[in-house]
């Protein structure tokens, strides 16, 4: 299995000492202290990883759920042991004195601190996942057209800028398309636009069009929108590949 994530070497050495001390606390007895340090080394790599690039359809956003779901899950493990420390200082009495009371309440704090970031990392990890599983509905659109002799690139990284979805190039011209799960917004028809303009160089293309392909109410028949200067197709997955096979690039100065 190729790999889906990686960290600095600096990060590995960090986390492999703080691996040794969370092992011997846990040796130690320290049951609860070791316990929180290895989810927080967990929380820690899930965050500083760095996805491995794969021209994969939905590779990188399934990665990214993958991360995101981790650092949910580590939270919520934290919380669960927050709650049952707040139950012991409830239980034994510990807030009959002030360093008590200010521990349950620091818990009671932490706790809805945690919970917060529970709800937020689990809801991008749904977006993320939502998203994978939309660019590989539009990966399943594009491949029968391989057999037709187009080239087709999925998840293609750009340096320090994200990536394009997929590229593909074929007899009726070349296309940079980015692909939407939610409602669409101008943002989105201007990374489609800048896409459409890096594939150019990066393909060696004379004109590539940008197209952004919808799921959430897409419109009935494709249609071209203009952001600033530039034209923009937009359509529904169902509609792609007929309007791929149909469509006639004709270049501004004969039009």
């Amino acid at each position: 299995m190729s790999r889906l994530i990686r960290l600095r070497w600096w990060e590995l050495v960090v986390g492999g000492v703080l691996l040794l001390v969370a092992l011997l606390w846990l040796v130690g007895g320290l049951i609860v202290p070791g316990v929180v340090l290895l989810l927080l080394m967990l929380f820690a790599a899930a965050s500083r990883a760095q996805v491995v690039e794969r021209n994969v359809a939905g590779a990188h956003a399934r990665t990214r759920a993958f991360l995101s779901a981790i650092r949910a899950l580590v939270l919520l493990s934290i919380y669960v042991v927050t709650v049952v420390l707040l139950w012991v200082v409830q239980r034994r009495d510990w807030t009959e004195d002030t360093p008590g009371l200010i521990a349950a309440f620091a818990c009671a704090g932490l706790a809805v601190y945690l919970l917060r970031d529970v709800s937020r990392y689990g809801n991008e990890a749904v977006d993320y996942f939502a998203g994978g599983r939309g660019e590989l509905r539009v990966a399943e659109e594009l491949e029968p057209l391989r057999e037709q002799g187009w080239t087709i690139i999925h998840n293609v990284p750009r340096e320090g800028r994200g990536n394009l979805d997929h590229f593909v190039s074929g007899s009726t011209g070349a296309y940079a398309i980015e692909t939407k799960i939610g409602k669409y917004r101008a943002s989105d028809r201007g990374q489609a636009v800048s896409n459409a303009i890096w594939a150019k160089d990066r393909f060696g293309q004379r004109f590539v069009t940008a197209v952004l392909c919808v799921f959430n109410n897409p419109p009935r028949e494709p249609r071209m929108e203009r952001h600033g200067n530039s034209e923009i197709w937009v359509l529904g997955p169902s509609q792609l590949r007929g309007w791929l096979l149909a469509h006639r690039w004709v270049p501004r100065s004969t039009r």
